[in-house]
């Protein structure tokens, strides 16, 4: 969720309970203080290197790269400024709570609106402050200010943003955060940096127009040969109109992938999207770099985790030729199959939260796919509805025979160590095959004890041909035991429950056994791995540094300069970034023995089948949620059609505005 200022302090303190921070119930005015001390001050610092203040007061003689950039820092390690901001805008991230790194159902986040809004303020303040007298004058230095401050916001939401793009990091394990709760994050930051970005582009777009017209506006941005007498002349080498070209590409490059990330696109044409979005990640990133090459450092550790988690990725996946696969439903409307394989216990992860990616060859040799896992002991389960070209093909393919699958993951939210939570109702909303992750969840409520859920009431909305197939796989006893149950069946007539799998889904009769790393060894992963990014952007930087110390003088030509002092540059930084992310593997492999421990042996429970509350109509949503609302704090989840989605997200919204108390998390209707 956003973060929303709490009108007092046990409301607050709620929000807290999930975060990293260690949380004094004894002392909650404490606990809040340290909250608004570390959010204010990491907030400062950035909007302090992005406002630029004396480019604001009119000095523009200064290091580019000083957090406060007031002057040159010659007397001054080089690498300081760059010390400073990865401490600034990396490690103090971590003290910050985790509602900090969420978005809203309704897609606010306050970190990221607030620096954005700042920004935008510091822009309008430069013509009132300005001393010239002129209007060419003002306007000039307006829009190069405006140019310099927006494109200083964009570098600090990319560094942001990418610090979220990794399914799992030190960062997420410490927050306890799933990457389908961030990626909301993700999209947030990502639709700033494009309007940052446009921002940047068009101010000096204006400067150079209103200082030199077209010929000034075409040679500063386009690398076109300048008229010299002396080619060799570095003097005459259009220097800046490569460096602002790399720009204009990079612009071109963002904007482009924001077009092809609408919804709309995702939903209709998702391997267009996927495929555009990495290729576009890259050129966008690639000229970012060759236009500014602090932006390199600010995004160094963002890349460090992406490519720590891509490399234990790769090592992770597996291939399994025993896959079962049994289909509940083949109609002309709907195919739905259940896969059921043999695998290790998860623990390390939320019941409820877990999902893997699958991959099938004879499908499609490229794609991968992210669904909710069911996790049963030894035993995994993924319920899987024909609704686009591989699904489709995925259950056609299903016979007597086993399938062959290769598998990534599980990934999902990491255990939180301050699990504690203030009471409340759940409810759970489901439509069709959405169920999966609330199955998941039931099954595993005897890991959630401090969940302080008081009540669970389960919602389940699916159509008549699918029922009889989904509900014979479920062992609806284990579920109601759990939580209260409303079936609605919303068209055609509901078929009886098969009853005819191998594995019923949510049963589970086996011992698990519950992983939680120690705390010390939580908080030595952690500062072994920011260790290692902060030195790593360091020593990149001074190597940076050194190089183009070194290469400059001995450049004679503008693709000599472009080569060596920008091309080479980033694959230094690239050779740094691979030796800190095999460090940081190595170090996290030797310290992250976690400590097991035995739950109580759970069985099956015996007796007759519960008999289930099944209406033959549609719910009405609007109508439940107010009915659990009223009776105290109510959480509520919901998976499934993004009608059903936006229904209770309009719900909830018009609850909160009478006064209620109500927390929304809408999972993503593929997983």
């Amino acid at each position: 969720m956003g973060f929303i200022v709490a009108p007092t302090v046990q409301s607050a303190l709620g929000v807290l309970l999930d975060s990293g921070i260690p949380v004094d119930v004894r002392n909650p005015c404490s606990t809040m203080k340290r909250f608004i001390v570390l959010t204010v001050a990491w907030w400062i610092l950035i909007v302090s290197y992005v406002g630029a203040p004396c480019r604001l007061v009119g000095e523009i003689d200064y290091y580019t790269m000083a957090l406060f950039a007031c002057q040159r820092l010659e007397g001054l390690p080089v690498e300081l400024p760059t010390l400073s901001l990865v401490l600034c805008l990396v490690l103090c991230i971590v003290l910050l709570p985790n509602s900090m790194l969420q978005v809203s159902a309704f897609r606010w986040n306050a970190l990221l609106h607030s620096i954005g809004v700042a920004t935008l303020a510091i822009c309008l303040l430069k013509p009132v402050l300005s001393s010239s007298i002129t209007f060419n004058t003002t306007f000039i230095e307006s829009m190069e200010f405006i140019g310099v401050v927006t494109g200083r916001a964009a570098a600090v939401y990319l560094a942001v943003m990418l610090l979220v793009i990794s399914r799992r990091s030190v960062l997420s394990e410490w927050h306890s955060l799933d990457y389908t709760e961030t990626i909301a994050f993700h999209r947030l930051a990502g639709w700033w940096v494009l309007v940052m970005s446009l921002l940047h582009s068009l101010a000096f777009v204006a400067f150079y127009l209103q200082r030199g017209g077209w010929h000034e506006l075409l040679e500063a941005t386009i690398p076109v040969a300048l008229s010299c007498k002396d080619p060799e002349d570095p003097y005459c080498w259009n220097t800046l109109g490569l460096v602002n070209g790399f720009g204009v590409v990079a612009t071109f490059a963002v904007s482009i992938l924001a077009i092809l990330s609408r919804e709309q696109v995702r939903r209709s044409a998702y391997n267009l999207f996927y495929f555009t979005h990495v290729v576009l990640s890259f050129l966008f990133i690639l000229f970012c770099g060759l236009h500014d090459f602090p932006m390199v450092i600010l995004m160094f550790p963002g890349l460090a985790f992406y490519m720590k988690d891509r490399i234990v990725a790769s090592l992770t996946r597996k291939e399994l030729s025993d896959v079962t696969a049994e289909v509940l439903c083949r109609t002309g409307t709907s195919n739905v199959i259940l896969l059921t394989w043999n695998t290790a216990p998860e623990v390390k992860f939320m019941p409820g939260t877990r999902w893997v990616y699958l991959h099938e060859r004879g499908v499609s040799r490229m794609q991968w796919h992210p669904y909710s896992v069911i996790q049963n002991g030894h035993r995994a389960q993924v319920l899987l509805k024909g609704v686009g070209d591989w699904s489709e093909s995925l259950c056609k393919q299903v016979s007597q025979e086993a399938l062959k699958l290769r598998i990534e993951g599980p990934y999902g939210k990491p255990m939180a160590q301050n699990s504690a939570s203030p009471p409340r109702h759940l409810l759970l909303v489901a439509g069709g095959v959405g169920i999966s992750p609330f199955i998941d969840l039931l099954s595993g409520l005897q890991w959630l004890e401090e969940a302080g859920w008081q009540q669970v009431h389960l919602v389940w909305a699916v159509r008549g041909d699918e029922f009889g197939g989904i509900s014979g796989a479920i062992d609806w006893r284990r579920l109601c035991e759990r939580a209260e149950v409303s079936v609605f069946v919303t068209s055609g007539e509901a078929e009886s429950p098969s009853g005819m799998v191998d594995h019923k889904m949510g049963s589970n009769s086996e011992v698990q056994a519950a992983a939680s790393a120690s705390e010390m060894c939580r908080h030595r992963v952690l500062i072994l791995s920011f260790v290692c990014i902060t030195l790593g952007a360091v020593a990149a930087d001074f190597l940076v540094h050194n190089w183009s110390t070194w290469a400059r003088p001995r450049v004679h030509s503008l693709l000599a300069w472009a080569s060596l002092v920008r091309c080479v540059p980033l694959l230094l930084v690239l050779l740094v970034l691979l030796a800190v992310t095999l460090l940081k593997f190595t170090l996290q492999r030797l310290s992250s023995k976690a400590r097991w421990g035995r739950m109580p042996e759970e069985r099956g429970a015996e007796g007759p089948e519960p008999n289930l509350c099944i209406q033959h109509a549609k719910p009405d949503l609007q109508q439940l949620v107010e009915q659990q609302a009223e009776l105290g704090p109510l959480e509520v989840k919901v998976c499934g059609p993004q009608r059903m989605t936006a229904t209770i997200n309009a719900t909830v919204l018009q609850l909160k505005k009478r006064g209620l108390t109500l927390e929304l998390d809408s999972l993503e209707s593929s997983l």
